[in-house]
């Protein structure tokens, strides 16, 4: 496939034809051809196929259509207005806003309305923008601060919902549908609910098409034309919301949408703002109805999945496929130290204050009697050590391999969750435990391993094809990650036996841990702190370039290569021990470049010891808060540094060393 023959149009009416045989196939198997017409327009309320047809299948259809139209508009607005190929609703929170409102409600009221549920969805959504919006203020609402607090309150607004649904999961059950994406309707209200939506608010939007194409060259430009980029973008970004809340409240989590068809159309060829809006919009609504149509062929051999999971697969692998092309970023690359603060001689003492920190996190988890007492202490330590031991190797890991790729890549959100490592780890796990693993700790680590090392060449081969621009690299991450989430969300709807293990594996407990696993994660977390020094001057060197690097003596694929390996043999363990959701990659790093010393080595150790301090008080948290009962160690980690990070990442930044200045400390 060249770039000349792959326009837009060619593109959407090969996915618009295979969506509609997809529906036509399903229709097919309710009602004869013959009657297929006459079950669309005026079915024969005494044949069940053609009311079935008429009544569920046709506005679902619509849904399909209007919904996805509706998320990829919204996604190309995000993205223009934050300059972000990166940008959609859920990488802003909307998402995982509009969730958690929706859950609280559900829990607070009985029998929910469609239309309680969209405004609980719109204040969630509204409340997360507003959030971030106010956090990422004092910068002048640049983006990539937006879209660091984004993924911050999606992290954090999506942990809660999971512990409210642990703890009330038979009042959630609902939400649970709602959320993972289902399209099945009954009639034609949610239709008729968005399509009115989207008759007021879509034209709304386009009426800023011009001063977006203006403001989406630079701001100065913006200004000398008097527009004020600031207030502009406050307010197109309230519209959006208000029309993708809708919609999620209406048909649920619909994951990659927004960013998959913006950046097919923008692939496919269209370039102008005008152009994207009108090719995303076609394109997420031909997506949606193709995923929704794989749904209904498939579902009498695997039963019905939800639409959201197999939307997640498709727009993956197909942003996997076309990120070849993926056209130059508009995402100014970041120094990984940029999001780093003023200390002074106090980060001096911020390594062993970390450190110290750590060992009174693990002495008291080891020790304390908070519902347990009158229980021999020997027998407590000897239940609690391994999760204990096991908790601080994975934070240690974790911290290490964050610190890594964002030293490499020199971008504040290339973490390991971020690049798609943990994900690429899970699809591993998950093999491995498929192929009979789960009788050995072994093989799952290997599976991860493994699945983490693929990622990351996967990750390395865009990166080199697309000269280390951070944009297609992150955007491969985010394919990974939505992949393992769809494929963890398929298995949950299969039945499979082994899904239980799988799903609570995935939020990251340690109450399974073993003596075995905890000793070997200990000893591979100990070896990977001896190792780190080794790597100081490549870190300071690789950010530079790889002309001044082979200056220095420095052969930059084989460093950068090595140091990508080690991260991604640090995350594929660590996801085995405790989830892909821990959190910890993306956020120790950052709380150790704001408190502890300059330099590559003391931000990789500072970062080590917090994340292992951050791991020890998500375990002991866990346990703690609704004893007997337990939150998983991955879900409370976000609680205890989402905060914290997000404080970091809005504060002045420090005035960064100059290139003459890294050169000679490095050489």
């Amino acid at each position: 496939m060249t770039r000349r023959w792959l326009t837009p149009a060619r593109a959407c009416i090969l996915i618009v034809a295979t969506a509609i045989s997809l529906q036509m196939l399903a229709m097919l198997g309710h009602v004869p051809m013959t009657r297929l017409a006459q079950a669309l327009w005026q079915p024969d309320t005494r044949a069940f196929g053609e009311v079935y047809i008429h009544f569920s299948l046709l506005p679902r259809m619509l849904v399909a259509l209007l919904a996805g139209a509706a998320l990829a508009f919204t996604g190309a607005i995000f993205q223009q207005v934050l300059k972000n190929p990166l940008a959609e609703p859920s990488t802003l929170g909307i998402m995982s806003g509009a969730q958690l409102a929706i859950t609280l409600l559900t829990l607070s009221i009985a029998g929910v309305s469609g239309f309680q549920r969209e405004l609980a969805g719109l204040a969630g959504g509204l409340a997360a923008v507003a959030f971030v919006a106010g956090l990422a203020k004092r910068t002048g609402f640049a983006p990539m601060t937006l879209l660091l607090c984004g993924m911050v309150i999606s992290f954090t607004a999506g942990s809660a919902s999971v512990i409210l649904s642990l703890f009330h999961h038979e009042y959630l059950r609902s939400v649970f549908i709602w959320g993972s994406g289902s399209l099945i309707q009954n009639d034609y209200g949610n239709a008729l609910a968005l399509s009115a939506r989207m008759i007021v608010l879509m034209p709304l939007l386009l009426i800023f098409v011009r001063p977006l194409a203006i403001a989406g060259l630079d701001d100065a430009s913006a200004r000398s034309l008097g527009l004020s980029p600031a207030s502009l973008r406050l307010l197109v970004l309230l519209i959006a919301t208000v029309l993708s809340a809708a919609v999620v409240a209406r048909v649920g989590v619909i994951a990659f949408v927004g960013l998959g068809a913006s950046n097919i159309a923008r692939l496919a060829g269209a370039r102008t703002l005008r152009q994207r809006l009108l090719w995303a919009s076609l394109f997420g609504a031909a997506l949606l109805l193709l995923a929704d149509g794989l749904v209904l062929v498939s579902a009498p051999v695997v039963g019905e999945v939800p639409t959201g999971t197999v939307t997640a697969i498709t727009g993956a692998l197909l942003m996997l496929v076309f990120l070849k092309t993926m056209p130059a970023s508009p995402i100014r690359e970041t120094s990984a130290g940029e999001a780093s603060h003023p200390g002074g001689s106090s980060r001096r003492f911020a390594l062993p204050l970390c450190v110290f920190a750590a060992a009174v996190a693990a002495g008291f988890s080891l020790t304390e009697h908070f519902h347990v007492g009158g229980i021999d202490p020997s027998i407590l330590f000897s239940v609690r050590w391994p999760r204990v031991l096991t908790s601080a190797a994975a934070g240690m890991m974790l911290a290490l391999a964050g610190s890594i790729t964002q030293a490499i890549t020199r971008n504040p959100i290339a973490s390991p969750e971020g690049l798609g490592v943990s994900g690429g780890a899970g699809l591993g796990i998950i093999l491995a435990f498929f192929l009979g693993g789960m009788a050995s700790p072994i093989t799952p680590l290997l599976g991860g391993i493994a699945g983490s090392v693929l990622s990351f060449c996967l990750i390395i081969l865009v990166a080199r094809r697309r000269n280390y621009a951070p944009a297609p690299v992150l955007l491969t991450g985010i394919a990974i990650g939505a992949l393992t989430t769809a494929v963890i969300s398929l298995i949950v709807a299969s039945g499979d036996p082994r899904a239980s293990y799988i799903l609570a594996w995935t939020m990251g407990p340690t109450f399974r841990a073993t003596g075995l696993v905890a000793i070997i994660a200990a000893a591979i977390a100990g070896l990977a702190l001896v190792i780190v020094p080794l790597f100081r001057r490549w870190l300071e060197v690789l950010p530079l370039g790889d002309g001044i690097a082979k200056s220095l003596g420095i052969r930059p694929g084989l460093a950068r290569g090595t140091l990508l390996l080690f991260a991604a043999t640090m995350t594929g363990i660590a996801t085995m021990v405790v989830g892909p959701l821990s959190f910890v990659g993306l956020m120790a790093p950052h709380i150790a470049r704001a408190i502890g010393p300059r330099g590559h080595v003391g931000t990789l150790l500072t970062s080590a010891a917090v994340g292992t301090a951050l791991m020890i008080g998500a375990d002991w948290l866990g346990r703690t808060v609704d004893f007997p009962y337990e939150i998983p160690a991955g879900v409370i980690a976000a609680f205890i540094g989402g905060p914290y990070f997000l404080w970091v990442i809005c504060l002045p930044r420090r005035r960064e060393p100059t290139v003459k200045a890294l050169v000679k400390r490095a050489s």
